[in-house]
């Protein structure tokens, strides 16, 4: 028994000792053993959220390898024609160069119209592309399980201009993707494909021996993406995450020994460190204790610095204090540095190293608006044909110099960037001489050796002068667009965008989208001008053209809303409107006891279509009326287009019993070989040959010349744009067959040409002399 005041005391301090140190002690691994914990569900959701990031970066990836292949037009024109074989290959093509493991193509309502991948049920994407639908989105992400096996998709519409068809691709969830993952985040990771149908299966990187006895363990799923949940022997903490609305899933496993054994490890020195100061003195113990918890109070309060964010100079320790916080330390270090990659991946673009479209548009927002300064956007025309003849790789390599080239000659720049495919983006904030642009444009001319050949590029530049910008980032987007695509059509390749020309885009975007409506809305009607017979004296035929007044715009000429109509590829719906026009037009002059032969124009699209002939066949026969009142006329571009295919069609309409001019005669590439070749009957001799007859003797020459070499083919000839009765005469010198235009007639409403066809047919002679 202790019964001195002394030995009281030092079991008094002892036992006070005693219970301090074990408070503390028990303090200190409770608070270890909670930040222990809570850096693991830390770690587990950074690589959470990198594991998210690398989803989205393939997406992304994907989705910018799908838009180039659904902008091309040869890939639009097969989907638009089903032209399944050659859609297959391309398919397959480009999947393989992005590396993607299937590839297919959907009806605008998500019907699987074609698969890399053999049967697939077409459910699946229904779904998908409905809600794409809805949402307005002009491309769209998602996990699908397609036959057992879980794909990373992406879907991009076709459009011509409007979606005829969704184009997916994408990567298998698969070994390679889970390396991928844990070589990033240092975690193993497990796809789980829970389907019932196909029971549970899973790719995962855990070491076979414990693979099935970790993911065994994880019954609710659910539950595990809100809180992560160790195994039974605590060797991992796992951490769920949905991949989609079905059954397919992420698990991410923290090996959670490591920090076991730290544990342990500051367990144990905590008890020798008690036992030695129990045999100490008071004070000596006290000090022992307090600074064996201070190391431990900095490490917590750095730990709780990371978590934050905050970046603060590392504790200096040394001791197994110093290892943990080395690794700390080197913790911080990769988060900061898996963060800076992730800056540099959405500002840059990782081919060239330039920045990328999100970077100009950030720099614009915080630029614009101002008055000096400009933008300069490059494209590199036949780009494509430089990737069929060198390779993809040959390619890339070709940007990668172009670039290289831009950081050269634009050395005071504001900004290069690549924007995408072949597009450079060059920001200038000081106004640029004109002399000095063409000189930076001439320098990116120069020669790129590439595989060994010499390769000179053309160009195509649009400059936007900042003060013709707007605050609109948008909006200067589109403009430099607008400027960049008017380059290509002009000589030297170089366009600086004026105030107007935006108007005019938007305008021509108003003419396409609104030619549906105008056709059923009667916006768009026929005119007819006469064509006479000089040798009968006359009007037997017509030429049918056609007016569109706009409600908002007013008249639009033909020439402008044909071309913009072919561009966006609508032109066969127009043509079957005025084909059905003019024949129910027929049918009525019919039972008021006309009979007129009409020419309707046909385009180079028109001419391509092998189903042309069955089309007016049937037309025909809905209106019942011989196909010798309907003449087709072509142009010799139209012809040249795509020879073998135009003849064939021409053929097959000739057959029905058609009338087939050539249109425009002498404005084109003429040759000899369509004259012999073409099943046509009729030549027509352009107005431009026409018009100054009696003025000119080259023209007269020429039409002198054209209508002998017609006649020697035995076709007739008509003469357009015939204005003024001297001129007649002379055609009438050159034997040729008919006239048409404004001498006699302009173009006149159905109607009002009834009306002037029965006057002048009824007393041709007497009108002719008085004309004369």
């Amino acid at each position: 028994m202790l019964v001195s005041f002394r030995s009281r005391l030092i079991a008094l301090f002892i036992g006070l000792l005693t219970l301090v140190q074990l408070g503390s002690a028990v303090a200190v691994l409770d608070s270890m053993k909670s930040d222990n914990l809570e850096q693991g569900i830390q770690s587990l959701k950074v690589a959470s959220n990198v594991f998210q990031l690398t989803l989205d970066d393939r997406a992304t990836q994907l989705i910018t390898g799908v838009r180039i292949l659904v902008s091309d037009f040869g890939f639009k024109q097969a989907v638009a024609t089903r032209e399944n074989d050659t859609i297959r290959s391309v398919l397959e093509n480009h999947g393989k160069r992005i590396n993607a493991e299937i590839s297919l193509l959907l009806s605008p309502r998500g019907e699987l119209l074609t698969s890399t991948k053999g049967v697939i049920k077409q459910e699946q994407f229904q779904d998908i592309i409905l809600l794409a639908r809805r949402s307005g989105r002009l491309s769209v992400a998602n996990i699908v399980e397609v036959e057992n096996q879980t794909y990373q998709m992406v879907f991009v519409p076709v459009r011509a201009p409007n979606v005829i068809a969704w184009v997916g691709m994408g990567f298998l969830l698969d070994d390679a993707l889970a390396k991928q993952v844990k070589n990033v985040t240092h975690l193993d990771i497990s796809f789980l494909n829970k389907s019932p149908e196909y029971g549970r299966s899973s790719v995962s990187t855990l070491p076979a021996a414990t693979q099935k006895l970790v993911l065994s363990e994880l019954i609710d799923l659910q539950a595990v993406s809100k809180t992560p949940q160790f195994t039974n022997d605590e060797e991992y903490l796992s951490l769920s995450v949905k991949l989609n609305a079905d059954n397919q899933w992420a698990i991410l496993h923290l090996p959670f020994h490591p920090w076991l054994e730290n544990y342990q490890s500051a367990r144990n020195q905590l008890i020798s460190i008690f036992a030695m100061t129990l045999s100490l003195a008071i004070l000596s113990a006290w000090f022992a204790a307090k600074s064996m918890v201070r190391p431990i109070q900095v490490l917590v309060e750095f730990a709780k610095q990371i978590g934050r964010g905050e970046t603060h100079t590392p504790p200096n320790m040394k001791g197994e204090f110093g290892v943990l916080s080395g690794t700390m330390t080197a913790m911080q270090a990769d988060i900061v540095k898996r963060e800076e990659e992730l800056t540099y991946r959405a500002s840059h673009d990782l081919l060239t190293g330039l920045y990328n479209r999100s970077a100009v548009e950030r720099f614009l927002s915080e630029s614009l608006p101002r008055d000096s300064g400009c933008l300069i956007l490059i494209n590199i025309r036949h780009f494509k044909d430089i990737n069929n003849m060198m390779g993809f790789e040959n390619g890339d390599r070709l940007l990668q110099l172009f670039a290289n080239r831009l950081i050269e000659v634009s050395n005071q720049s504001e900004l290069l960037a690549r924007l995408g495919g072949d597009e450079f983006l060059i920001m200038h904030l000081d106004n640029l001489p004109e002399k000095s642009i063409k000189a930076l444009i001439h320098s990116c001319c120069d020669q790129f050796e590439l595989a060994g050949s010499c390769i000179n590029l053309q160009l195509s530049v649009g400059i936007l002068p900042f003060a013709h910008s707007s605050s609109d980032v948008n909006k200067v987007m589109r403009r430099i667009d607008i400027a960049t695509n008017l380059a290509k059509e002009t000589s030297n390749g170089i366009v600086v965008y004026e105030m107007g020309q935006d108007e005019s885009h938007q305008r021509e975007l108003t003419i396409i989208r609104d030619l549906p409506e105008a056709l059923e809305t009667g916006q768009l009607f026929m005119v007819y001008q006469p064509k006479v017979n000089l040798a009968k004296r006359q009007c037997l035929s017509s030429e049918a053209l056609i007016r569109w007044v706009h409600p908002v715009l007013g008249f639009i000429p033909p020439d402008e809303f044909i071309r913009l109509i072919e561009q966006s590829g609508n032109i066969k719906l127009l043509t079957q409107w005025v084909i059905k026009q003019v024949l129910a037009q027929q049918v009525i002059w019919q039972k008021n006891g006309l009979q007129m032969q009409v020419a309707i124009n046909l385009s180079a699209h028109d001419l391509q279509d092998t189903h042309l002939p069955r089309q007016i066949q049937a037309y025909l026969d809905e209106f019942n009326l011989d196909a010798s009142l309907l003449a087709l006329e072509v142009t010799e571009s139209a012809v040249m287009a795509d020879t073998e295919t135009v003849i064939h069609v021409l053929s097959e309409l000739k057959k029905l019993g058609c009338k087939l001019s050539i249109d425009d005669f002498g404005t084109g590439q003429s040759s000899l070989a369509y004259l012999r070749d073409l099943p046509v009957n009729e030549v027509k001799i352009d107005r431009t040959f026409v018009k100054d007859i009696d003025t000119n003797k080259n023209d007269a020459l020429i039409v002198s010349a054209t209508v002998k070499l017609s006649h020697g083919f035995g076709f007739t000839v008509t003469a357009e744009g015939m204005e003024n009765h001297v001129g007649l005469s002379i055609l009438e010198s050159f034997e040729c067959d008919t006239i048409q235009g404004y001498y006699f007639s302009k173009p006149l409403p159905a109607n009002d040409f009834g009306e002037w066809v029965i006057a002048f047919n009824g007393d041709h002679s007497k009108w002719w002399q008085s004309r004369s």
